[in-house]
């Protein structure tokens, strides 16, 4: 079959570095996240479900795999019991990255780069101090954007890769602007164990040019777009179903979580489209916390591993990470 695949290098992770429950800040309180992530593939999925090495039937690089780092962070702010403030960057910046098997010029192509921010606030509207008093249900909803951050020049990538000189290969994020929301449900089954639905929807209402966003001829195998080709992302989807079990110890809380999560984009429309570009990724996140809870600042560590399950169009991207929590309180 002939083969038409768009090789798309981003770090899925923002579901799995943030809470994904129905639960929000009390008054007052904030809290601030540093994430670190590293990101390793040598597979992906092809436009049939079909897993492979990642070769040059993608790249023209001969067979290759990929490494990435990078760093994340966030800002939450409890306005009122039910309603949280956020500011979310993760994932956040691509600090390095690497392709150390690959042939010229691959071998100095990076994806460092920012990816954008997600801007919204989370209204709980079922739960022990939501408008809807309950115990055993949280319902919540939040309504955000993606704040677009500018991305590299792709002139200036091909110059430097025709040099022989390091040069980025794809930007991390769409960059462009974003719109739509996420909406969370618990179940509480007891004091120790709660199971949250999560789902996240953003549109992105404005095109692209192919320059903007990739060195277009590396990916897109076998289809040559129009030049100053315009690209429509469409939307993305997130799904995801989530245990999780908290135990106190003293003064410390441990906790486990098993997130299976679902991700979804449509076909990216260019001007002059190639087929199947849609792409789907399954996933599980297994990780585990720690809460200090007496320490002089509360703070909360959490180390998780997510492996990729099934996809189409989607690399099989393994992801670890850390991510650090510090808790405060205006008075």
């Amino acid at each position: 079959m002939k083969k038409i695949l768009i090789f798309v290098l981003l770090l899925g992770m923002a579901s799995f570095c943030f809470a994904d429950d129905a639960l929000v800040m009390p008054k007052g309180v904030g809290r601030v996240y540093l994430t670190n992530a590293f990101a390793f593939a040598s597979q992906e999925w092809d436009q049939d479900g079909d897993k492979e090495d990642l070769t040059e039937t993608t790249l023209g690089f001969g067979d290759i795999n990929y490494r990435a780092f990078n760093l994340g962070v966030a800002f939450e702010f409890g306005v009122i019991d039910w309603i949280t403030a956020a500011v979310q960057w993760a994932p956040g910046w691509n600090v390095w990255s690497q392709f150390p098997d690959a042939n010229p010029p691959a071998d100095e192509a990076t994806v460092n780069g920012p990816a954008d921010i997600f801007v919204g606030a989370k209204f709980q509207i079922v739960g022990p101090k939501a408008p809807v008093a309950n115990d055993m249900f949280r319902v919540a909803f939040a309504p955000g954007v993606k704040i677009p951050l500018s991305g590299p020049d792709f002139a200036d990538e091909n110059a430097d890769a025709s040099a022989g000189d390091p040069w980025i290969i794809e930007t991390l994020d769409k960059h462009t602007l974003g719109v739509g929301g996420r909406a969370y449900f618990d179940y509480v089954v007891n004091d120790m164990l709660y199971i949250n639905l999560f789902g996240e929807f953003i549109y992105y209402p404005q095109t692209v040019k192919l320059e903007d966003v990739s060195y277009g001829k590396w990916f897109l195998v076998n289809f040559t777009p129009q030049p100053n080709a315009d690209v429509d992302f469409g939307y993305d989807l997130i799904l995801e179903v989530e245990p999780q079990f908290e135990m106190p110890l003293g003064g410390t809380r441990l906790g486990f979580e098993l997130p299976i999560t679902f991700t979804y984009s449509p076909e990216r429309e260019y001007t002059g489209v190639p087929p199947d570009t849609d792409k789907y990724l399954l996933s599980v996140s297994p990780a585990a916390s720690l809460f200090l809870l007496d320490f002089v600042v509360p703070m909360e560590f959490k180390l998780g591993y997510t492996y990729p399950v099934v996809g189409k169009n989607e690399q099989a991207r393994n992801i670890v990470v850390l991510q650090v929590k510090a808790y405060f309180k205006f008075y």
